[in-house]
């Protein structure tokens, strides 16, 4: 007879209920890992309103940490009782893609709880050991469990190379936008002028680095950051937030020659983007989705050396049997919710 688990089971839109259902078994190059913590993600979000084509019913749960407490037979890098963080971007290793380094965009790959696998809204999950790193004791599980969110940030930055003094927008100050804030001053960025809708998060980005705060609900975020460039506009601009309106102002308030991130999830139909700018100041558009593996102990390090702080970010917690008001809170109320994290 088999083991069972808690979890939290998506049956259809809006049908999460807590079940027991088996403990995934491991297999010879795998690790079963007890979760300790995971975080709520506009992925799982959007999954859970059903506009993902999932099959159903699947688990949930990506941006997770715990603790390894089984092992297969072939597994060498972790140990029983290894504290780690969970990689949950599964790649072939195979495809063209991922032979030229982007195993984030791998043709037949997938995301933990969505596409593959079962996930981590759960008390257990089970991933190839190429899937997990150690973390240090010094960082908490629910704190490891912004780790994947950080390592899409900071995936996003390499693309762009901030070097010292160069002006940077960001557009949104989310949890995503928050950490955009703190490694964009790390690569010693300057100004960093961020902008957001609510006072509380203005302050926050203050606190991580921001040298200019622009409260978008009541000044028009545009004409001050060209004020504080000196007309020029900024030379990098993040759009952190995925709406149209963000991604217009990202256009317009880039300097001539310079370079948007678009790294919120825009899933809106730009009908009205006027694509002039892109000739005429000769700007640079690059996107940025999710991570690959090689930015995890980067990432790790920057959590456990204290030089990038997560803990803020979490401003809600809750046990797996009440994600569901979680999710709810969240849809009801973003703004008030940076990181919601699951505790088990």
């Amino acid at each position: 007879m088999s083991e069972k688990m808690k979890a939290a089971v998506l049956h259809g839109p809006y049908n999460l209920v807590i079940e027991n259902v088996d403990k995934p078994k491991v297999k010879a190059d795998e690790v079963l890992v007890k979760v300790r913590a995971t975080g709520i993600c506009g992925t799982d979000i959007e999954t859970y309103h059903g506009k993902y084509p999932v099959k159903y019913p699947i688990i949930m749960g990506h941006e997770a940490a715990g603790e390894v407490v089984q092992v297969g037979e072939n597994v060498k890098k972790v140990n029983v009782g290894d504290k780690v963080v969970i990689d949950p971007i599964f790649h072939c290793g195979k495809c063209y893609l991922c032979l030229m380094g982007k195993r984030n965009l791998c043709v037949n790959g997938g995301l933990l709880g969505r596409d593959v696998g079962s996930g981590a809204y759960a008390e257990y999950t089970v991933l190839p050991e190429n899937y997990v790193f150690k973390i240090s004791d010094n960082i908490s599980y629910e704190e490891a469990s912004v780790i994947q969110l950080l390592t899409t940030v900071y995936h996003g930055q390499k693309r762009l190379r901030i070097m010292p003094n160069t002006s940077v927008a960001i557009l949104g100050q989310g949890a995503a936008g928050l950490l955009h804030t703190q490694l964009a001053k790390l690569s010693g960025g300057k100004p960093i002028i961020v902008t957001a809708r609510s006072n509380w998060k203005l302050e926050l980005a203050k606190k991580y680095g921001a040298d200019i705060t622009i409260n978008s609900a009541v000044e028009d975020p545009v004409k001050a950051i060209l004020e504080n460039t000196n007309g020029r506009g900024a030379d990098i601009v993040i759009e952190a937030v995925g709406s149209p309106e963000t991604f217009k102002q990202a256009i317009d308030a880039v300097r001539p020659g310079g370079t948007i991130l678009s790294f919120g999830v825009l899933t809106e139909q730009l009908n009205e983007l006027n694509l002039f700018p892109l000739y005429f100041k000769e700007l640079q558009i690059l996107g940025s989705r999710a991570s690959t593996s090689d930015d995890y102990e980067p990432c790790i390090r920057l959590v456990a050396e204290r030089a990038i702080d997560v803990k803020p970010l979490i401003t809600h917690t809750f046990g797996l049997e009440k994600v569901k008001e979680a999710f709810e809170l969240i849809e009801k109320h973003p703004g008030k919710v940076l990181r919601a994290v699951v505790k088990l």
